[in-house]
């Protein structure tokens, strides 16, 4: 009977240690989450700060562009401001609206951002920006002056004029850089103009830039990384920040499926790159404004992309005669959608 005591004394001692051990992991798991709590807080607190600071100003300030110039002193106003959060490491990422998978994918862009910065490149392939511009000669120098900023020097800039009828032709005279040059076309559209660009690059990798939009500096290196370190990978493509989304910049990085991009695009053109001489790599000219999802689409038919998780461009949305969401966007999805989408898919 004393045996069959101490059994069960013993079975009550070692259930009370279980149930000690579970009490302190739940303990440590609510400090973790009361930490993570606090930290959300102290972020939201800072999102709205900035919001009260900057983003009725900004918005104000919509209201009242009416021409080229009040729209590049609204470009100005919010390139600046993100220049404040995005020229450190450690809290740049802090303001800015995730639209990411989660907060994993935010941390990889800070942290990589960080690395790319400090480290020296074993190799430095050549990359070539394809620009196409018509008619932003107040727009085209600040995208041309992201690229002279880039801490990456083994690249070429391809500006394509298409058919220009402002001061656009007198504005690419002005740029001195030996790595600049440009081409002039006859008008058809942002799809041809990048076809025509794309016939005249010389690099090992080809990027690319909107004139109303401006490049990270640390984008080309992080290619240049990509491309380098991973000869298998054909194509890829990162993160970019749009300017002003409900007040905030957002960023946007969504890990790669075919599936999710039959349906949706992945990635802005500014946020592409693939290596030079690819048969696949050209624009549909029957396609308006949705040629970069359909490019990126053909690139990754038979092989995945590389996600680097770096900003590769800022997005504008405050410039003129912009396509985005234009009158053929319903003709551009649909025909995107009956060309790659499998069957069951199609509309």
């Amino acid at each position: 009977m004393r045996r069959l005591r101490r059994i069960v004394a013993a079975a009550k001692d070692d259930r009370r240690h279980a149930e000690n051990g579970e009490i302190a992991e739940l303990r440590a798991a609510l400090a973790e989450q009361a930490a993570e709590i606090e930290r959300l807080r102290a972020t939201l607190e800072h999102r709205t700060a900035w919001l009260e600071d900057h983003g009725k100003a900004l918005r104000d300030g919509d209201a009242r562009i009416s021409t080229v110039e009040d729209r590049q002193a609204a470009l100005d106003a919010r390139q600046g401001a993100l220049d404040g959060w995005l020229g450190g490491h450690d809290t740049a990422f802090e303001g800015l609206h995730l639209r990411t998978e989660n907060l994993e994918a935010a941390r990889d862009v800070r942290t990589f951002t960080h690395w790319i910065d400090q480290h020296e490149l074993l190799a430095a392939p050549k990359i070539s920006i394809v620009l196409p511009t018509h008619d932003r000669a107040a727009l085209l120098p600040r995208a041309v002056a992201s690229v002279l900023a880039q801490r990456y020097d083994n690249w070429e800039l391809v500006i394509v004029d298409d058919a220009s009828s402002d001061s656009t032709p007198k504005v690419i005279a002005g740029f001195e850089d030996p790595r600049i040059r440009s081409i002039r076309v006859e008008h058809g559209g942002v799809c041809a103009a990048r076809n025509a660009g794309l016939a005249e690059v010389t690099g090992d990798v080809v990027a690319y830039l909107d004139d109303d939009n401006t490049m990270h500096p640390l984008w080309l290196k992080a290619l240049g990384w990509a491309f380098g370190e991973h000869p298998e990978i054909t194509a890829a493509y990162g993160g970019f920040v749009i300017d002003d989304i409900g007040g905030l910049p957002t960023l946007f990085l969504r890990r790669y499926d075919r599936k999710t991009l039959e349906r949706e695009n992945l990635a802005d053109i500014g946020a592409v790159a693939h290596r030079a001489g690819l048969p696949e790599a050209r624009f549909d000219e029957s396609l308006v404004e949705m040629g970069d999802w359909d490019l990126l689409l053909a690139l990754t038919a038979d092989r995945a992309p590389l996600v680097v998780p770096a900003i590769s461009c800022y997005y504008t949305t405050t410039s003129g005669d912009r396509l985005s969401h234009g009158p053929t966007y319903d003709d551009d999805f649909a025909a995107i959608r009956r060309k790659h989408s499998g069957p069951e898919h199609r509309v």
